[in-house]
This record gives C-alpha cells, structure tokens and sequence, in this order.
C-alpha cells in the first residue's frame, strides 16, 4: 500500500515538472525518408537512417522542428530551446521540485548508479549501431574501388552513377564518424548528468539524518 503511494507521488511529481517545463517542446514521432523516397514515421530514427534530414512531429502530427544537421544530437537542439524560453517556473521552484523528485525516485546511492549503467547500456547499443554502419560502408567503398580499378585497366570507363554512389558512401562514412563523435560526448554528458544527481542525493540524505542525529544525541 505504501509503494502504490510512492509510486504515484512519483507519477504525480514527473508529470507536474514535465507540463510546466517542457509543455511546449512535447514531440514524440518522428518522420523520415529510406533511400526510394518512402515516407516512415516513428517514434525513433533507425540507426541506418540517421545521417538523413528528419522532422520532429507534435501529438497532433503537426512539424515543429526539421533536423537538417543529424550530427547534432536532438537533445541538445531542445536544450537550445528550452534556454531561449522564458521559464513558467522559477528556478529555485524548479530546484525544490527536482530535489523533491529525486529523493523520491531513488532509495540508494546504489539505484542511481543502475540508473547510470542501464543508460549507459542503451547507449552503447546505439554506439553499436553505428559503428556497424561504418564498418559496413567502410567495406562498401572498398568494393567499390576495387571494382572501379577492375575496370580502368580493361579500359572501361567508371560511371557517373557509379561516382555519384561512392561519393554517397563516403559522405555516410563521414557522417557515421561524426555520430560516433556525438556519442562519446553524448556519454561524457549522461555521466555527468548522474555524478550531479548523486551528488546532490549525498547532500539531500545527509541533511536530513542531521536532525535526527542532533536530536539522537540531545536524548
């Protein structure tokens, strides 16, 4: 009975910071284009597509951001704008909130740290991804050298068709070496990200045993 409250002080906390804060840039699906043109819309953007223009999509599939450069992480177009927003909280609000949420959400210094790995976990199943993509196209261009030089020495001439695929594929080599860049920054920013929380969780729970210590040792 108590979890069941505690899980919905939770909910109740999470969608309070949520609506107030980011109630304008909510976007959940995504759309995108494969290689023949076709149109897809989902909730992510396969690996495999990910060094294409995509559209960010509100509830009412409305477009309320094109992304042209996909070597930039989304998360940080977002941040961009939450940062040129005008806050509808203020900021020690917000803090309150956040400190509130986060004693809450986590029971140990131990949670936070799972928290930490599970998403770190997730991240390197993108990194994977990518890196898959690289060493595809890598060998993709190799091929297609080799066959190129085949061909000028019988004297057969190399296609415009055939230079126009190699050059693709050596813009998606660069992209994929860009991705794998965002990655690792995208990683340096998630451990941060959680060496902040626990932190900040480490000075949470101490002050609140001092009371209770001051008050043990008054007794």
């Amino acid at each position: 009975m108590i979890m069941e409250s505690k899980n919905g002080i939770v909910a109740i906390l999470i969608a309070g910071i949520f609506y107030l804060y980011v109630t304008s840039l909510a976007a959940d699906t995504y759309r995108w284009k494969d290689k023949d043109g076709k149109v897809h819309y989902g909730a992510v953007v396969p690996a495999e597509y990910a060094d294409q223009p995509y559209d960010v999509l509100n509830s009412a599939g409305l477009v309320i951001e094109h992304i042209e450069n996909t070597s930039v992480p989304y998360e940080e177009i977002v941040e961009k704008e939450i940062q040129g927003r005008k806050p509808l909280i203020s900021d020690e609000e917000r803090k309150r909130q956040s400190d509130r949420l986060l004693v809450i959400q986590f029971q140990s210094e131990e949670d936070i740290n799972k928290a930490l790995e599970l998403e770190l976990t997730q991240l390197g199943y993108d990194s994977k991804l990518i890196k898959q993509s690289q060493l595809s196209t890598s060998t993709a261009i190799r091929d297609q050298i080799r066959l190129a030089a085949d061909q000028q020495r019988s004297n057969r001439k190399i296609s415009k068709d055939q230079k126009k695929g190699i050059d693709k594929l050596y813009a998606r080599l660069a992209q994929d070496k860009r991705n794998i860049v965002a990655m690792a920054k995208r990683e340096d920013r998630i451990r941060a990200r959680f060496q902040a929380k626990l932190e900040r969780y480490r000075f949470l729970t101490l002050e609140k045993k001092k009371p209770n210590e001051e008050q043990a040792d008054q007794g």
